[in-house]
């Protein structure tokens, strides 16, 4: 198996922000703290939606997170777009914690 070189995937979700105006620079940040890529945004009267691009774990926090950066004035919407590879350093981190964990389990 091992020289089939097996890697780790992750689910990557569309994301829809729709915020006031004036969270879009804090709401940005956060999102590429998450690993997110902004795909574009719409500006509608004192609204702004943004879409993106983010890992599913990364996101499942997030709803606490914009009601405290928004006020409690931001929605969000999640759909499942595709896989895609979990970056080497997580992969690592996430095969050492299987490990151990299965090392305990027979310990």
């Amino acid at each position: 198996m091992e020289k089939a070189k097996p890697t780790l995937l992750e689910p990557i979700m569309n994301v829809e922000v729709s915020a006031p105006n004036e969270y879009v620079g804090d709401l940005m940040g956060d999102l590429s703290s998450r690993r997110g890529h902004v795909q574009g945004m719409d500006t509608a009267a004192d609204d702004t939606i943004i879409r993106a691009q983010a890992p599913m774990g990364e996101m499942l926090t997030y709803g606490a997170q914009l009601r405290s950066i928004t006020q409690g004035r931001g929605s969000f919407h999640l759909e499942f777009s595709h896989y895609a590879e979990v970056p080497h350093s997580a992969q690592e981190k996430i095969i050492a914690q299987s490990k151990a964990a299965k090392a305990e389990a027979q310990g």
